[in-house]
């Protein structure tokens, strides 16, 4: 009998040894996830807090097509109208719009077109377009615009992961998973 009166007490001293370690196993993976958690939101920080300038990006495709992402949040009760324009040398031409009685220059007429982004903004696709000064983008949507200069020896090419981030940052927030499977 004293046997089994003595195994119960070796038991739990046994969980309680094995306990610790646990415990500061979890502490440890506690502090690395916030630790990764930390460093992601201080490397992401450029796409979830988007200043104004990022609200129009401008960038060239490996087609040489030229992409306009206009990220603009549209008021709400409105209908959702959109213009692209753009100015060089003091003049501006309008690229493409939804707004009644408004065309845009015959040159773009056929060789531009604009898909909706979500959740929300428009994106404007000049096929086969480079530009050959330097150039403001302007961009409305519900009467509210936003532009961006572009200097001619600026113009970035289309990164997928860039762009795709810039659209759903809440995605990047799975990265660290990816990370701890490893």
């Amino acid at each position: 009998m004293n046997h089994r009166k003595g195994s119960p007490a070796k038991a739990s001293q046994t969980r309680i040894k094995t306990a610790q370690p646990k415990g500061q196993r979890a502490f440890v993976m506690n502090t690395l996830n916030f630790g990764w958690i930390l460093l992601l939101g201080v490397l992401m920080s450029p796409v979830l807090c988007q200043d104004e300038e990022s609200v129009i990006t401008v960038c060239q495709e490996e087609d040489n097509d030229l992409r306009v992402d206009c990220l603009l949040e549209p008021k709400p009760n409105y209908h959702t109208d959109y213009e692209f324009s753009m100015s060089k040398s003091q003049k501006e031409a309008i690229i493409s719009t939804n707004i009644s009685g408004i065309m845009p220059e015959p040159k773009f007429r056929h060789n531009t077109f604009v898909t909706e982004l979500e959740p929300y903004g428009f994106r404007l696709t000049m096929m086969s377009f480079t530009i050959t000064e330097n150039t403001t983008f302007i961009c409305k949507v519900t009467k509210i615009q936003k532009t961006l200069f572009v200097e001619l020896d600026s113009i970035q090419p289309c990164s997928a992961i860039s762009v795709f981030l810039l659209g759903y940052p809440w995605l990047s927030l799975l990265v660290p998973l990816c990370i701890l499977h490893l």
